[in-house]
């Protein structure tokens, strides 16, 4: 015998908290399945937001800010040295008790939280309609090992499953990445480490790690998420753990691994669609990420929150045709798909930079800068100007086609 909601999401992570918490707030029934036994854990994530990025969806809360990030510095192949002074330039985050905590907001609203229970496949009907989510349900807490099969049913669907999104593959999305639109990644905590506490740092170069860069990220008591991203056809040359164990032994004099994480960082794509009948896909799950930088919290937030005001909306008007939904999309490239279309070519010219080319990005962008205090970055504009700054450049977007 199974349950009824109104909406099931899979994924407890920012996007699937943040559509819950949405849906609750409207009264529409929801139940959200976290996998792991606590939300949070394991962390895959650098951590790092804008200040828009987060606070245009929730209100800051400083037990779960680690640092606010007043300058940005970039390193380039030579080792050209450019800082950029920018006193709301974003934050590291504790993602952990963020997640957390932003699970904790949905379930105050409404939201029914379920933690340790496996998502194994969607239901449908009879006339072949997605219905509902099939899991794996732990029964004991003190046996990992005691688990039965139950089925949830639903009105909708939402997959906040993440990069591998089964929920994507279930609901016949094609959400497969080819090499070139994933990149894969290291990083470590570090412990014991001397960094400057308002400061991220960004290191360029094809040999530090090719087609990719690395990050120091201040966390505050001498603590940093250090890691770095390379393109993936490149890591059959040498893993991108190789390349971040390189890059830690020059940066970092004395350092301490207090944690691990390895994974993939997926580019956005704008002709995969979102929605798929009563199944809609936020955060990573959807790709909704900015494809230059990689960066998927602020993006998961505003997928989430549409989704669930989409669905919302849905669920009130009954008589409303599945076809409602696809207003999620919709809604969610009106409000930033020009920017992720822009950070995706921005990307396609990055990927064909050379040192010399970097070298002379960031000599650029030091002189244009010149030690100035920044309020605000406009990227597109920006990026303008640095194709301008050094016509060369144009010649790298001759075999891109949009």
């Amino acid at each position: 015998m199974s349950d009824k909601y109104d909406c099931i999401v899979v994924g407890a992570g920012p996007a699937g908290s943040m559509a819950a918490k949405e849906m609750a707030e409207n009264d529409v029934d929801v139940l959200l399945l976290e996998k792991h036994p606590e939300i949070g854990v394991p962390l895959s994530c650098a951590e790092a937001i804008s200040f828009s990025g987060l606070t245009d969806f929730v209100p800051i809360d400083p037990e779960w800010i680690c640092t606010q990030v007043q300058k940005v510095l970039l390193v380039s192949p030579s080792n050209i040295k450019m800082e950029l002074h920018h006193p709301n330039a974003g934050f590291i985050l504790n993602r952990k008790l963020f997640d957390k905590r932003l699970a904790e907001k949905a379930v105050s609203c409404g939201a029914c939280l379920k933690v340790n229970v496996q998502a194994i496949g969607l239901l449908k009907n009879k006339k072949g309609e997605f219905c509902g989510v099939r899991v794996l349900e732990t029964c004991s807490e003190r046996s990992e090992s005691d688990r039965k099969e139950k089925e949830y049913e639903a009105k909708v669907i939402i997959g906040a499953d993440g990069v591998e999104s089964n929920v994507a593959r279930w609901s016949g999305m094609d959400f497969c990445l080819g090499l070139d639109q994933i990149g894969s990644s290291a990083q470590y905590l570090l412990d014991q480490v001397e960094v400057e506490p308002d400061c991220t740092e960004f290191y360029f170069g094809q040999t530090l790690a090719p087609r990719g860069y690395a990050w120091v990220f201040p966390k505050g008591n001498s603590r940093a998420n250090v890691g770095l991203v390379i393109a993936s056809d490149r890591s059959k040359e040498k893993k991108a753990k190789e390349y971040l164990d390189e890059f830690v032994t020059k940066r970092f004099y004395n350092f301490k691994i207090a944690e691990s994480m390895m994974g993939g960082i997926p580019c956005f794509d704008r002709h995969k669609n979102l929605v798929k009948e009563n199944v809609l896909l936020v955060g990573d799950a959807g790709r909704v990420v900015d494809s230059l930088s990689g960066a998927g919290i602020s993006t998961a937030l505003l997928s989430g929150k549409i989704a669930g005001s989409v669905v919302s909306q849905y669920i009130k008007n009954g008589n409303s045709s599945v076809s409602f939904l696809k207003r999620y999309y919709d809604e969610l490239m009106h409000i930033r798909g020009r920017l992720l279309r822009f950070h995706t070519f921005c990307r396609a010219i990055f990927l064909r930079m050379t040192d010399e080319y970097l070298d002379a990005v960031i000599s650029f962008l030091k002189e244009y800068f010149d030690d100035k205090v920044v309020t605000g970055l406009e990227p597109i504009p920006l990026v303008k100007t640095i194709l301008r700054s050094n016509p060369r450049l144009l010649l790298l977007l001759r075999h891109l086609v949009w």
